[in-house]
């Protein structure tokens, strides 16, 4: 797997993956103020696991923590399931 850093959030992408501590996840949108961005990142589940919440960067932790996974594209429409939380009550 091939990954490249993340220094420019202009490059971030819905359509594109990431890799962020070891967990898959896709760009979602951005959120603060202009002064203050922050980067919402949503958690891509593989089969089998659950989801997970998710991840909020500022600019200087995306460039630290973030990188693309070169070759893998996610689907731009990711439906919520919550479906399993639903089954409880």
């Amino acid at each position: 797997m091939e990954l490249h850093p993340i220094y420019d959030p202009r490059l971030l992408n819905p359509s594109k993956v990431y890799q962020i501590d070891g967990g898959l996840y896709q760009y979602l949108r951005q959120s603060g103020t202009s002064t203050n961005p922050r980067y919402v990142f949503g958690h891509l589940p593989t089969p089998g696991h659950k989801r997970k919440s998710d991840i909020v960067l500022n600019r200087t932790k995306l460039a630290i923590r973030c990188s693309e996974v070169v070759g893998m594209s996610a689907s731009t429409s990711a439906p919520e399931d919550n479906s399993e939380q639903l089954k409880l009550f």
